[in-house]
């Protein structure tokens, strides 16, 4: 990587301001850190990793592809089999003689991103960003100066675009006390009760699971509501509930602009999430990874010509995916399900185990 950087900088001027300490913003704050940039990331929140605000499964390809954290002290459990179910009868269950996919301990993965992956990063908390004014960031607890804004502040930060309902799915998950599942790792329900989304049932602990269901909000129903609604039908995923978590997830088209002068935004607020399964933290490592390495380049549009011939690309596969999954809601689901079960075995594992 060609690195070009501000030598000689006045205190509170940076090579580059990180507005936001979520996985994008951490893994931006990663790559900066590892090759000696100047920087800090911004904050309000009191602790790293809280609130919870991912269930944390991803894909063990995608894991290793774009270098994500592999420790084994921030996974509370690896993904060796898997259901895609209705609850229409349909389903499509696969198992591997290896791991395919890692289920973290949000907060320890989080912690781990911002104290041991590439060392203690420059981490300012309890700060409040008040605006952005070309170089200059003003906050609650003075006034810092940069070359470059990297943008990691979620879904709906003020200083994104705003997403109507039929682009945010709600999501809320329950972690409840209960034994290890006999038969998977992961099973995910497709479901009219969860329009555009699903429930699922995923390993977390040796004696937990996490339980939780995502969907578009069109119906006015609380999650919570919905999940209970479901479990009378399902008794495996009952539980002692010992946490909660809820949080919102863009499920739009991906952007097509995620750099403007020295502006780069990254992660939820450009919509690099993988709409297919609505997960967030592959799409956020990579676009914190990639725009902080155009920051070190000295050339921001890097980042979008990586957006552009890598990134979207993909994420626009998975929208499209989605799209045509939930046309028709379970019944379009169910249609290609059973297309899938006439792909040859080593295809549907590739394809699913890849997700």
């Amino acid at each position: 990587m060609r690195v070009k950087l501000c030598l000689e900088l006045a205190d509170n001027e940076f090579d580059a301001i990180v507005i936001g300490a979520g996985t994008a913003g951490l893994s931006a704050g990663a790559v900066l850190e590892k090759f000696g940039a100047s920087y800090v990331i911004l904050d309000k929140k009191k602790e790293i990793g809280v609130p919870v605000r991912s269930t944390g499964a991803v894909s063990l390809d995608w894991v290793r592809r774009i270098g994500m954290p592999q420790s084994k002290e921030i996974v509370s459990a690896e993904i060796r089999s898997m259901s895609f179910r209705t609850d229409k009868g349909n389903e499509i269950s696969l198992s591997y003689d290896r791991t395919v996919g890692l289920v973290y301990d949000f907060t320890r993965y989080e912690k781990y991103l911002s104290r041991e992956f590439a060392g203690p990063l420059n981490v300012r908390l309890e700060t409040r960003v008040l605006d952005v004014n070309g170089n200059t960031v003003n906050t609650d607890r003075g006034t810092l100066s940069a070359r470059n804004i990297i943008f990691a502040a979620g879904p709906q930060s003020n200083f994104g675009k705003k997403r109507s309902r039929n682009e945010v799915l709600v999501a809320y998950e329950e972690i409840r006390k209960a034994p290890p599942r006999a038969d998977h790792q992961m099973v995910l329900w497709f479901s009219d009760r969860a329009p555009g989304g699903y429930f699922w049932d995923f390993a977390e602990s040796g004696n937990s699971r996490k339980i939780g269901v995502c969907y578009y909000p069109v119906n006015g129903r609380q999650p919570r509501d919905v999940l209970k609604e479901f479990e009378a039908e399902y008794p495996e995923i009952q539980g002692e509930c010992l946490s909660t978590m809820a949080h919102q997830i863009p499920l739009g088209e991906p952007d097509t602009t995620v750099v403007n002068g020295n502006y780069l935004y990254t992660g939820d607020m450009v919509n690099a999430v993988l709409n297919t399964t609505a997960g967030g933290l592959q799409g956020a490592f990579w676009t914190g990874k990639s725009a902080a390495e155009a920051v070190l380049s000295g050339n921001p549009m890097e980042y979008q010509g990586r957006w552009d011939s890598e990134i979207r690309p993909w994420l626009l596969k998975h929208h499209n995916l989605h799209r045509r999954m939930h046309r028709k809601g379970v019944k379009s689901i169910s249609r290609l399900m059973t297309l899938a079960k006439l792909m040859p075995m080593s295809v549907k594992k590739k394809v699913f185990g890849g997700l």
